[in-house]
């Protein structure tokens, strides 16, 4: 593995067990030898009716960037019988829009027992959108015409959801801390 990353981010990445010199080189490129301020390792598995499909989701934030590596599991087929496909994007931070922190917690009746059960962090520079749309309608019944689409477009550039049951209690923390460290440098960079 490089040298390049710090230690711990390393060591995070190995946890993962999911292509961590993939990962490693993949940041390392786009780091570009800039230092490393904060990081949050979020592997994932997904199932896909009879397939099991392996992600991996790594942000690093350095003084001037969010740089974020996208790993996941490539569908088989003749000439490639395993690949993985790491997508890296290095964000300025002074791009990043908005970041919103949806936080859940466990009740006991009317208080709070502990902390975070749950949270999801997204982050938002503009980088896609999201389009859902739907066929549009009149009030009408008898109508037989075309009324074309209708929906909505809102951005979708990264949305990542940690559930202290299924990564434990540490990883919704580092969560948690990694977006506040996010605010931090988001404001330092536009101020």
């Amino acid at each position: 593995m490089t040298t390049a990353l710090p230690s711990a981010l390393v060591s995070e990445l190995e946890a993962s067990g999911y292509f961590p010199q993939a990962a490693a080189a993949c940041l390392a490129r786009g780091l570009r030898s800039a230092p490393v301020q904060a990081h949050l390792v979020r592997p994932e598995t997904t199932f896909d009716g009879n397939e099991v499909r392996r992600h991996l989701t790594v942000l690093v934030l350095t003084a001037r960037h969010l740089v974020v590596t996208h790993l996941d599991d490539e569908p088989a087929d003749e000439l490639n019988p395993s690949q993985v496909v790491a997508t890296t994007e290095r964000v300025r931070l002074d791009r990043v829009g908005s970041m919103g922190l949806s936080q859940v917690f466990t009740t006991e009746g009317t208080s709070l027992h502990g902390q975070e059960s749950e949270v999801t962090l997204g982050i938002s520079w503009g980088g896609s959108r999201r389009l859902d749309l739907e066929r549009a309608w009149c009030e009408d019944p008898e109508c037989q015409a075309d009324h074309g689409y209708t929906g909505t477009s809102a951005p979708s550039d990264l949305a990542l959801r940690i559930s202290a049951l299924a990564d434990g209690p540490g990883a919704v923390a580092s969560a948690i801390a990694f977006h506040e460290q996010l605010m931090d440098a988001v404001d330092d960079a536009c101020a």
